[in-house]
């Protein structure tokens, strides 16, 4: 099922008061560290970066990317702002046709996701892939933000993308609700919380998490 009119008249809400977040509130900001292990293009990561950045831009966030492959900046134990986008070929899911996965625990809480690659590349069809890593990047992002059951039946945290998704990634249409915006934000500004996992585990794969909630998003078959 896609957009209908009345989901365009909600989609056209979200854009709005999107602009509003971030009008009301610049003093957000995060710091996302970038584990490129599937070999993603230097162009392509850097306009992906751009556009995720774009889209928590709107919700009053501000990203600041650290790019693992070129500093030693990575290999520390994270603060409460930071975050992990690791970037690999694949994964262990219970379906090829997810995107990407968060690591939740059980409080909710969490600083670490994946997005596969290699999955992005077959069902882009005519989306730019840059434009589509970004947006899932933000949809994982969204849920180390949001916390567990953080899926929603408008904008970027759709749990489901279908082709009339898509094609509003390549529009730029998807972006998060005021009321995620606020959360995020909240969450941000929140007196500093420790998430604990054993080990550097993000340098590790999908499958490694397997003790951790995980919140992903699904792709139709097109």
């Amino acid at each position: 099922m896609g957009f209908t009119s009345g989901w365009g008249l909600a989609l056209g809400s979200v854009l709005l008061w999107g602009s509003v977040a971030a009008a009301q509130d610049r003093n957000s900001g995060i710091t996302v560290l970038v584990n490129d292990s599937a070999g993603v293009k230097p162009s392509v990561l850097r306009k992906a970066e751009r556009e995720a950045g774009r889209l928590f831009d709107a919700a009053g966030i501000e990203i600041q990317w650290v790019n693992c492959a070129e500093t030693d900046e990575c290999r520390h134990m994270l603060g409460p702002k930071e975050f992990v986008l690791h970037i690999v070929h694949g994964g262990r899911t219970r379906s090829d046709f997810v995107f990407g996965e968060a690591f939740l625990g059980e409080d909710g809480r969490g600083q670490y996701c994946d997005i596969f690659f290699d999955r992005l590349q077959q069902t882009q069809g005519d989306v730019n892939l840059a434009l589509l890593l970004g947006a899932v990047s933000a949809h994982e992002l969204g849920h180390l933000l949001l916390g567990s059951h953080s899926h929603s039946g408008i904008g970027i945290m759709e749990p489901r993308w279908r082709q009339e998704d898509l094609r509003n990634v390549g529009m730029g249409g998807l972006l998060f609700t005021p009321e995620q915006a606020r959360s995020m934000r909240n969450r941000i500004s929140a007196a500093p919380v420790r998430v604990t996992m054993s080990g550097n585990l993000y340098w590790r794969t999908g499958d490694r998490f397997h003790t951790f909630r995980r919140e992903g998003f699904w792709a139709e078959r097109f």
